[in-house]
């Protein structure tokens, strides 16, 4: 039974660790906000519980929620008492102790919550050579049901979100809702030029990119074209998901060029750096193919970036991306090296299945614009905010 509405404002507090990386890039979590605001019966804050780097929003025309940062526990909670939220959105802090604090918070003050994890393959905890890897497997499993038994809905980005998190719980419907991310480029096209583009932020062997070179060495064999790489090779050190555990860098770094050395491909690799806004958007408009066989994405933004360029995406199917990528429409799911290879070949000599799929793209595209994906988020926030 819904609770009868009143003409107040309803307040809206979402959580995140940053609404930007360090070049001012916005993250995706904060365009939920961002549009939301332009709802009249809605007042949305966002509590930082990290570093504030502020967003590069130059073409963005709307009004901005107001951005506070919380710089321990205590500021915290104070925040809570001032805005009175009536339902606080977490996004990704899934296994942090201070979601759980504030999970336990709310219930205590009676406001809803809702929570966007960016989930990964978690399953049961398992046991690790390591003691300090196996205990804090288990610490993210207890976390984990903790959280799930707290909060009042789960928002998953596709289906693949619900498999991951029913390895540890099972979650009934009533209990989720599945809302993707959103893209904020324009849906259009360019004429192609004779390049295949990748874009990441460079630092393991996940996103591929020793794969997409072997395979790009043996595509310019029979059809010369050239490979460009957005983004940058970020610095420190990372466990990865390889054998080796723990990588940096400067190591990876160091492997990619030194692939792209003994492969010879110094005449075909364009390193661009990091592109932002209508510089970004021109290269996928412009790109031909869009290539990015990750090992596992929670969602995939990247691909839903081409889609809207116009731009075919070669991938591989698993995780996230093949409830992303419509296989044989939209792009290509291939998990070998020949298959990619083969799927790239089929879109650079084919032009009626290009120009088809092109189509497919755009049209698929339309229902990842931000504003659909607010739309989602506005039925969502209501269901919590007026159902008992």
């Amino acid at each position: 039974m819904r609770q009868k509405r009143d003409n107040k404002k309803k307040i809206i507090l979402h959580i995140m660790r940053n609404c930007a990386d360090n070049d001012g890039i916005p993250s995706l979590s904060y365009f939920i906000p961002l549009y939301l605001e332009n709802y009249p019966d809605y007042k949305n804050y966002i509590l930082l519980t990290k570093n504030f780097t502020k967003p590069s929003l130059s073409d963005f025309s709307y009004k901005t929620p107001e951005i506070i940062q919380g710089k321990n526990i205590v500021a915290i909670f104070k925040t809570l008492r001032k805005i009175k939220p009536d339902v606080i959105v977490f996004h990704h802090h899934f296994c942090n102790p201070l979601a759980h604090f504030l999970l336990l918070c709310s219930k205590f003050l009676g406001i809803k919550t809702i929570s966007q994890p960016d989930i990964n393959e978690y399953g049961i905890p398992r046991f690790h050579r390591s003691i300090s890897l196996t205990l804090k497997d288990f610490l993210r499993w207890i976390l984990i049901l903790l959280h799930l038994s707290l909060v009042n809905k789960i928002v998953v980005f596709t289906k693949h979100g619900i498999d991951a998190l029913s390895q540890i719980k099972k979650i009934p419907k009533s209990k989720y809702s599945i809302i993707p991310w959103g893209t904020k480029f324009q849906i259009g096209t360019e004429k192609k030029e004779n390049y295949i583009l990748t874009v990441s932020k460079w630092w393991e062997d996940r996103k591929n990119l020793h794969t997409i070179l072997r395979v790009f060495s043996e595509v310019i064999k029979q059809k010369p074209c050239k490979l460009f790489i957005v983004g940058k090779f970020l610095k420190g050190r990372y466990r990865t998901q390889a054998k080796e555990g723990w990588q940096s860098g400067e190591e990876y770094e160091k492997k990619i060029m030194g692939l792209i050395k003994d492969l010879n491909l110094d005449k075909y690799v364009r390193f661009t750096g990091v592109k932002m806004g209508k510089d970004l958007q021109e290269l996928y408009r412009k790109a031909k193919i869009y290539y990015m066989p990750s090992k596992g994405e929670t969602f995939g933004g990247v691909f839903v970036e081409a889609m809207a360029s116009g731009t075919p995406v070669v991938a591989m199917k698993n995780s996230a991306v093949q409830y992303v990528v419509k296989d044989g429409v939209t792009g290509f799911l291939r998990n070998t090296e020949e298959g990619q290879k083969a799927a790239i070949l089929e879109l650079l000599n084919n032009e009626h299945l290009y120009k088809k799929m092109q189509k497919s793209c755009l049209e698929e595209a339309k229902k990842y614009k931000w504003k659909e994906i607010a739309k989602k988020w506005k039925v969502l926030i209501d269901e919590v905010l007026y159902e008992k």
